[in-house]
């Protein structure tokens, strides 16, 4: 996924258990852009019984650094998910060889690590 041109974002759907239940590519963008809705992202959750899910998204650039779009997007995210009462376990950004967990980063309001 480092080594991709353009950006693609993985929904990863986990059930109460834990146990994967469903995984997707939400969405391609063109180099340095993504364009997801949470509406599709929850329709799925819901329509496969996720309890939770982890995103997953590159970026081309090599840098696995979040962007300040994508720290917004995951605290935007992170609301709706609280909301919705879906636990959003984590966002992880892969950049070339490396990846950064946002959880870990302390980036995704409420997450405990």
């Amino acid at each position: 996924m480092g080594g991709l041109r353009s950006e693609i974002m993985l929904e990863v759907l986990f059930d109460a258990r834990g146990n994967l239940c469903g995984y997707q590519a939400r969405c391609e963008g063109r180099v340095g852009a993504i364009s997801a809705r949470y509406r599709q992202l929850f329709e799925y959750a819901f329509r496969m019984k996720a309890a939770g899910f982890v995103l997953v998204h590159n970026h081309p650039s090599g840098d696995s650094r979040p962007s300040v779009q994508d720290i917004a997007a995951t605290r935007a995210l992170a609301a709706v998910a609280r909301a919705m009462d879906v636990e959003f376990f984590d966002h992880v950004i892969v950049g070339g060889r490396a990846a950064v967990s946002m959880k870990r980063a302390g980036l995704i309001p409420g997450a405990r690590v």
